[in-house]
C-alpha cells in the first residue's frame, strides 16, 4: 500500500525548526515530527524577560544582507514584526589602549582614525597589489587579513572580529569555512577592497529597488529582530506552526536502522519510526547518536571543536552609565588587560528591550582564548565583568538587574580543515539514505545560515523521495 514518508528531526533549535517546517511545506501529506530534549523551542535563540529587560540568549538578530531569515518570517506572518536596529548600529568601536577607540565608518574616517599607525594605513593601502593566495592552502582568516591588508590591521581588527562572531582564533580559523564570500571577492576582483567597493554599488541598487525590505545598510546588512520577544519571537513562531507535531521536553537517545526503517529510541522507552532522520543536533550530539549506524563519521563529528561561552545581561539606570552609547557596542582585542570578549548596547541598538530611562548591556565573555571563564561562578564572572565595565565605560554604580547565561560548548569552531571534514561526515552518511545532518556546525554558524541551510535538506529529501512521495502509516512512539 502506498505511502507518504515519514520523517523525523531531532533537535528543535532554529536549524531543526526551520527544517521541518520547510520539509512540511515541501510535502503536505507527509508525517513529520520534530524532538527537543529541552521544554523551550529555539536551542540558543531564546529570549528572558527580566524586570522589564528582553534579554536574548544567543544571537539577538540575523543581518538582512541575504534574505533567507526575512523570507522565513515573512512566510510565518511575522513580516510587521521585523524590527531593523537603529542607525547608531553602524559604529562600532574597539577597547584599545585603555579608551574606547571608534572604527573607521568610510574612507575619510580611515584615514584619520588614531587605531591604526601611517604605515599600517599604507600598507592598507597597498591591498589590490597583495600577492595571491595558494589555492591549494585552506588559508586562515588571520592569514588572508595579514597577507592582504598587513598585520596590524589583522591584529587590530581581524581579531577581536573573530573573538566577537566565534569566540574563537582568527589564526586557526578557516577562511573560506567562516567568510566564504571574503574570499570569493578576492578570487572574483582579484582584491579585497575592489570587491567591497563592487559589493556595496551591489547593495545600494538592491536597496533602491526594494528587494529586501528595510534593506540593507551596506555590504553587511542591517542588524534585524522582532518588535517585541526578541529573537525567540521567530522559535516561537514556528513551534506553533509545527505545532501538535513539534515534542518538546522528549530526547531522543538512540537511532538505528532496519526493517527500511529507522529506529529512533526516546528516552521514556518508546519507539518512533521514520523513512528518513534529520539530525539537527550540535556535533558531539549527532556522533552518540550515529556511532553504531555510521561509524565512519564519528571521529570527524567529534573532531569539530566548540567554544564556550558566558552572557550577562546587566540594566541599569540611564543616569549610571556615563558613556553616550552612540553604537552598536565594542569589541576587545587580546592584551588590553580585561577578560570580556566585547559587549553589546543592546538598547541603542533596540530601545524598546529595556524599560524607559534604562540601558541593556549584553556581555560576553570565555572563549577558546578564555575557556575557564565559563566555569567561574555567578558571583566571580559579576565581579569581574563589572571590573572591565569600570574600566572600558567608567561605569561605578552596580546593575539593578543581573541575568547570567552559560553555554559551555556554545559556538562551533570552523578550523582549517573543516570544509573537508563536513565532507567526509556527509560523505559517511550518504551510505544510509535519509539519515542528513543541519546545524550550524557545518555550513555556516549565523542564523541566516541556519535558515538557508533547509533548503539544502528540503533539496535532499526530494531526491530521495522524489515528487510524489507515498501516503504514511501508523508510527510507533
Amino acid at each position: 500500500m502506498p505511502r507518504w514518508p515519514r520523517i523525523a528531526v531531532v533537535g528543535g533549535g532554529i536549524s531543526g525548526l526551520t527544517s521541518a517546517f520547510r520539509v512540511g511545506q515541501a510535502f503536505p501529506e507527509a508525517e513529520v515530527s520534530v524532538f527537543e530534549r529541552d521544554r523551550s523551542p529555539g536551542g540558543t535563540a531564546q529570549t528572558d524577560v527580566v524586570d522589564g529587560y528582553t534579554v536574548d540568549r544567543g544571537p539577538n538578530g540575523f543581518l538582512t544582507n541575504v534574505p533567507d531569515s526575512v523570507e522565513l518570517a515573512r512566510a510565518l506572518g511575522l513580516e510587521s514584526e521585523l524590527q531593523s536596529a537603529t542607525d547608531a548600529a553602524k559604529h562600532r568601536f574597539l577597547f584599545l589602549d585603555e579608551a574606547l577607540q571608534s572604527l573607521p565608518t568610510s574612507p575619510a574616517e580611515f584615514l584619520t582614525t588614531p587605531v591604526l599607525g601611517i604605515a599600517a594605513k599604507a600598507r592598507v593601502a597597498l591591498e589590490p597589489f597583495a600577492r595571491r593566495r595558494d589555492p591549494t592552502v585552506d588559508e586562515t582568516v588571520y592569514a588572508f587579513a595579514k597577507r592582504r591588508l598587513g598585520t596590524a590591521f589583522a591584529d587590530t581588527f581581524i581579531t577581536p572580529m573573530v573573538l566577537g562572531i566565534t569566540s574563537g582564533d582568527a589564526k586557526s580559523t578557516s577562511l573560506a569555512s567562516l567568510f566564504p564570500r571574503m574570499r570569493a571577492l578576492e578570487d572574483r576582483h582579484g582584491s579585497l577592497l575592489k570587491g567591497l567597493v563592487a559589493q556595496q554599488r551591489q547593495a545600494k541598487r538592491t536597496a533602491a529597488s526594494g528587494a529586501v525590505r528595510g534593506g540593507p545598510a551596506g555590504p553587511g546588512g542591517r542588524l534585524t529582530s522582532f518588535r517585541a520577544g526578541g529573537i525567540a519571537t521567530l522559535a516561537t513562531a514556528l513551534a506553533g506552526a509545527l505545532s501538535p507535531r513539534l515534542r518538546l521536553g522528549v530526547a531522543v537517545s538512540d537511532l538505528s536502522h532496519r526493517g527500511g526503517s529507522f529506529q529512533l529510541g526516546l528516552e521514556d522507552g518508546t519507539v518512533h519510526k521514520a523513512d528518513a532522520v534529520v539530525l539537527a543536533t550540535p556535533a558531539f550530539v549527532t556522533a552518540r547518536l550515529v556511532h553504531a549506524l555510521v561509524p565512519a563519521a564519528l571521529a570527524e563529528l567529534q573532531a569539530i571543536p566548540y567554544a564556550g561561552v558566558r552572557v550577562l545581561g546587566l540594566g541599569y539606570d540611564r543616569a549610571d552609565v556615563p558613556h553616550p552609547l552612540d553604537g552598536f557596542g565594542f569589541l576587545v582585542p587580546p592584551g588590553q588587560g580585561v577578560r570580556i570578549l566585547g559587549c553589546l548596547w543592546t538598547s541603542t541598538l533596540f530601545p524598546d528591550q529595556a524599560p524607559e530611562g534604562k540601558v541593556l548591556l549584553r556581555v560576553i565573555a570565555g572563549g577558546v582564548h578564555d575557556p575557564g571563564f565559563v566555569d567561574r561562578s555567578d558571583d566571580e564572572a559579576l565581579e569581574t565583568v563589572k571590573g572591565d565595565l569600570y574600566r572600558s565605560m567608567g561605569i561605578r554604580a552596580e546593575p539593578e538587574m543581573v541575568h547570567h547565561i552559560r553555554w559551555p560548548r556554545a559556538i562551533p569552531q570552523y578550523t582549517v580543515g573543516h570544509a573537508e571534514r563536513v565532507k567526509r561526515i556527509e560523505d559517511a552518511l550518504a551510505d544510509v539514505p535519509g539519515l542528513l545532518v543541519t546545524g550550524n556546525a557545518y555550513h555556516g554558524i549565523g542564523l541566516n545560515d541556519c535558515v538557508r541551510d533547509a533548503g539544502r535538506i528540503v533539496a535532499s529529501l526530494s531526491r530521495t523521495f522524489g515528487e510524489k512521495p507515498e501516503k504514511p502509516s501508523t508510527t510507533v512512539g
